[in-house]
């Protein structure tokens, strides 16, 4: 019997594929009445993004390793990306952020070098915090901008707090 073989890369698609992924998912989780969560997570390489698509790219692979196969990842033009949760709820988000921190501390290079990496994370449910795609990708989006304006930490992360 052969061996099923998975393609490392499978879960990578890019902005527009997870944006239309994303809204599926949400008319899904309506349906079958489950919970779907986003992160949005950007990173800085010595306090500032010197080649975004390698960065992110890399970072894709560390954090693709701490997540299950339903979940999905964009690797678009930006040097944000995005990571849609499937059936994870608000109160996950905390423990699978601290996975990838922990990844990420381990083992980020860029150039073989050891390098310092700053992670700005945003975090939102769907139907906890937010009410659809665009409401999920506003909040992380706000919640990324509120974490880079914390430089006491390294890795700091926010998440959406609002019930509806």
């Amino acid at each position: 019997m052969p061996r099923c073989q998975t393609d490392p890369s499978a879960s990578f698609v890019n902005e527009e594929t997870f944006e239309f992924i994303t809204d599926l998912e949400v008319r899904k989780a309506v349906r079958l009445q489950y919970y779907l969560s986003l992160l949005a997570i950007e990173p800085e390489v010595n306090g500032e993004i010197q080649e975004p698509a390698a960065v992110v790219r890399q970072l894709a692979q560390l954090i693709q390793t701490e997540l299950r196969g339903t979940d999905l990842i964009t690797l678009g033009a930006s040097p944000r990306l995005h990571v849609l949760l499937v059936n994870a709820q608000l109160y996950n988000l905390p423990a699978i952020i601290e996975r990838i921190v922990r990844q990420v501390r381990r083992h980020f290079e860029v150039d073989n070098k050891p390098q310092a990496v700053a992670l700005s994370i945003g975090g939102a449910c769907f139907p906890t915090t937010a009410r659809g795609r665009e409401d999920l990708f506003g909040q992380v989006t706000e919640l990324v901008a509120e974490a880079q304006r914390d430089r006491t930490e390294r890795y700091r992360y926010r998440l959406s707090s609002v019930p509806l």
